[in-house]
């Protein structure tokens, strides 16, 4: 069965690209535009038996509350991490700054990446499912 992947960006054209992206890489993808529709598909998921195997969000998005918010990706890593505290969830964004990148493994991430750069982006989820399971 092929690792299952849930794309978490509110950016429309962001999102069907990294889908495209990885289903030609031989993912099963599924997407949300934000926080509440990715945890309502992950615990549907988990309710299923069919967990996501990754999960790779965007930072810059709005929040729970439907608020714009440069950090919103973590709220979302928070409560993914306390519920399935080993599920590898990727952090990308349009910044590349080391202090972000920081924030984002401190809250649990098991990588960051700037957002565009497909080939880093197959081989770090390459790297973490070969590791995973």
């Amino acid at each position: 069965m092929e690792p299952r992947i849930l794309i978490v960006d509110d950016e429309v054209n962001i999102l069907r690209s990294m889908e495209k992206t990885l289903s030609r890489a031989g993912y099963e993808v599924e997407t949300a535009l934000g926080n509440q529709e990715a945890y309502d598909l992950f615990c549907q998921a988990r309710a299923t038996s069919q967990p996501f195997d990754l999960i790779i969000l965007d930072l810059n998005m709005p929040d729970f509350a439907g608020k714009e918010s440069k950090y919103a990706g973590l709220e979302l890593l928070t409560r993914l991490k306390a519920i399935s505290p080993a599920l590898p969830v990727i952090a990308n964004s349009a910044w590349d700054e080391v202090e972000t990148a920081k924030r984002c493994l401190e809250a649990g991430a098991a990588d960051y990446f700037v957002k565009g750069r497909n080939e880093e982006m197959l081989a770090k989820i390459d790297q973490i499912l070969s590791g995973y399971g």
